[in-house]
């Protein structure tokens, strides 16, 4: 029992392959769509960053389209823009040109916080910038130096720049961060669920191998029945050729010992038929080992039978069983009375001899010592397989047992009472069929005064 709770506690802290599959898939599609959501967030940052200078550089080449320098090197605004919001005053869009005798700004500056960018120097000419965001200058901005020629033909030195707020690039940003978010959670748990469809899909074969071997165990089925892949007829056809192997196995043991009884069984009894012609004296002792030898026999036979492990036991009704056996000891003993406490749907995975022979001789012993009244009381036994075992209650109103006494008679070959029948073989057969079962027998205080004798079989 140790053994078997440890290893059902070792196999219920093993993860399930679902399980760890499930959390393989999650690990990897979460990694995986983590770098393409990096990979896309890096592919719109370098294309927003393109698409920003190209939009920075084309709106300075409208201001330059719509600006006017006099003579003296005054600035002023000739054409209304293209772009509408340089005349929106803050509208995160600014534009201006300096000159050495003046600075000119576009409307969208008024009421804007543009300080930094009006303390802006001259650029050479044929010189361009494309200068980043700072903490002093939050903007982006293209600046260009350029020569422009008056009316008179002086050339005139001419800075114009244009710049963007920081922000309205992050706010496109961001947004483009959320949206892309949503879509890759989305794409992730389509992706999960479609792997766990795929996951299940092959193991409902596994679990339907687990299903049939788990009723071949209880003895509902003799073999796989089912038509599985090809991938799991290897499997499937080892598994029935080893249970077809150990069936056979099985019933050739049990007929050579049934022809090992009936080969001996008849010289004992043409042995012990002529002892009648023998002394009295010689008679006598070899007749006791005649006994011996038929009790010797009887006793490793019933031990051979049962120390094989039971891998395969079908599930019985115990009810029906129980009631046969009190019916047979009913006809022996008329006067005793045997009261069964036991539900109709009551089963178990044991050999339906062995019950018998648990009962037979449990009840017999009660009718033989107990006073008047046996009650039987049967329910079923927790193990830690997967099969249901047996617990079984028999009391008896007689003289009763102490505990040595009970461990007395579990001794092969000892009786309670010399002068009734028997061979004194009864409760240590049943201890050993309970032992088989790994089960026990053990003895407590009756509730009808005399003997209370619970046996367990716990079927692994």
């Amino acid at each position: 029992m140790p053994k078997q709770d440890a290893a059902s506690g070792a196999s219920r802290r093993i993860p399930s392959l679902i399980f760890r599959q499930s959390i393989a898939s999650v690990l990897i599609v979460v990694l995986a769509l983590g770098l393409i959501g990096l990979v896309i967030d890096q592919a719109f940052r370098s294309t927003e960053q393109a698409a920003l200078w190209e939009r920075l550089e084309s709106n300075l080449f409208v201001v330059l389209a719509g600006i006017e320098v006099d003579q003296n090197g005054q600035l002023q605004w000739a054409a209304t823009p293209l772009d509408s919001r340089l005349m929106q005053p803050g509208s995160g869009l600014y534009a201006g040109g300096i000159t050495q005798a003046d600075r000119w700004f576009s409307a969208s500056t008024i009421n804007a916080s543009i300080d930094p960018l009006e303390t802006l120097s001259m650029m050479e000419r044929g010189d361009s910038r494309r200068i980043q965001p700072s903490s002093a200058l939050p903007f982006y901005r293209y600046q260009m130096g350029l020569g422009w020629e008056t009316q008179g033909g002086e050339i005139i030195d001419l800075t114009l720049w244009v710049a963007e707020d920081e922000a309205r690039s992050s706010e496109t940003g961001n947004a483009f961060r959320a949206n892309l978010g949503r879509w890759l959670l989305i794409a992730g748990i389509v992706i999960l669920s479609a792997q766990l469809v795929l996951l299940l899909v092959p193991l409902q074969a596994f679990r339907k191998v687990a299903t049939e071997v788990q009723n071949m165990e209880s003895g509902k089925q003799q073999r796989l029945q089912g038509r599985y892949p090809r991938e799991l007829k290897p499997l499937t056809d080892n598994l029935n050729a080893l249970m077809e192997t150990e069936r056979a196995n099985t019933e050739q043991y049990q007929r050579a010992l049934a022809d090992l009884a009936h080969a001996l069984k008849t010289p004992l009894a043409v042995i012990q038929a002529q002892l009648d012609d023998l002394p009295a004296h010689d008679a006598e002792s070899l007749r006791d080992t005649v006994v011996q030898m038929q009790h010797h026999i009887r006793h490793e036979l019933d031990r051979a039978a049962r120390s094989g492990r039971r891998t395969m036991l079908a599930s019985i009704d115990v009810g029906p069983v129980t009631l046969r056996v009190i019916t047979s000891l009913q006809k022996l003993y008329p006067e005793h009375r045997f009261e069964l406490d036991c539900t109709t749907e009551l089963s178990a995975n044991i050999l339906e001899r062995d019950l018998i022979e648990v009962l037979g001789n449990l009840l017999e012993n009660s009718a033989k010592y107990g006073a008047n009244i046996t009650r039987i009381q049967l329910q079923p036994a927790v193990s830690g397989g997967r099969r249901t075992g047996l617990q079984i209650d028999v009391d008896d109103d007689g003289p009763g047992l102490t505990q040595v006494e009970f461990e007395y008679l579990l001794q092969r070959g000892i009786r309670g009472d010399q002068r009734a029948e028997g061979q004194g073989l009864g409760l240590a057969i049943v201890e050993r069929i309970a032992r088989s079962y790994q089960g026990s027998i053990t003895t407590q205080p009756a509730r009808l005064g005399g003997t209370s004798i619970r046996v367990t079989l716990l079927p692994e």
